[in-house]
């Protein structure tokens, strides 16, 4: 194992992702928060679409950061349980959907804030981690996304790359199937993937083509 792996694994090992956003619970790598900021300031997008919400503090980060970025933009942050406190479900540029990511409802409700929130679309996905759904997702976005919007694919890094390598399938296979049906529907950035050396989100940093 490399140094990089093994830096990985003890960071994801030890639970280092595990902070607080303004109080809230946020489970995302310090490093990928601060590539989704440049990225959201280049981006300037009208809206972000999160699958995967749990306590809602990187609903909160992007909602914040879009506060100054894009005031008249939106965060649509969805999942099947709510487990957002106050803070998160009052902010005003917050929008929570309690429902599976993959639901025909959720596509419709993307294409209808994208009108009202025009520009590019920042997602990401970090909802449910196995292979199938995550490529549903990707399914579900293929006809909301166009050029130039950017999707984030989480935690590529288990199922032994490298870590969690007992997981089964998740979402760097899920990539790896994408790219094979639709092998033209996006750039990867890997500029941006390397630039700290890891990332929770391997091979998942995409620019719509």
């Amino acid at each position: 194992m490399n140094e990089q792996a093994a830096y990985h694994r003890w960071y994801y090992d030890n639970g280092i992702y595990n902070r607080r956003y303004l109080g809230v619970p946020i489970t995302k790598f310090v490093t990928d928060l601060w590539n989704y900021q440049e990225i959201l300031v280049d981006l300037r997008p009208g809206l972000v679409v999160e699958f995967g919400t749990q306590n809602g503090g990187s609903a909160l980060f992007f909602a914040e950061l879009m506060r100054t970025i894009n005031p008249d933009g939106l965060v649509l942050t969805v999942d099947i349980v709510d487990g957002c406190p106050p803070i998160v479900k009052e902010h005003p540029l917050i929008r929570f959907l309690l429902s599976d990511s993959v639901s025909p409802a959720v596509a419709t409700e993307i294409r209808s804030l994208r009108e009202l929130h025009p520009g590019p679309v920042f997602a990401i996905l970090d909802s449910d981690h196995y292979k199938a759904h995550v490529l549903a997702e990707m399914e579900l976005l293929r006809d909301i996304l166009v050029e130039g919007d950017y999707l984030v694919v989480e935690d590529g890094d288990i199922n032994g790359h490298p870590v969690y390598p007992t997981w089964g399938p998740g979402p760097w296979e899920a990539i790896g199937e994408y790219r094979e049906r639709y092998p033209d529907d996006y750039r990867r950035d890997r500029d941006t993937e390397v630039k700290f050396g890891f990332t929770a989100a391997p091979g998942g940093f995409l620019v719509r083509c």
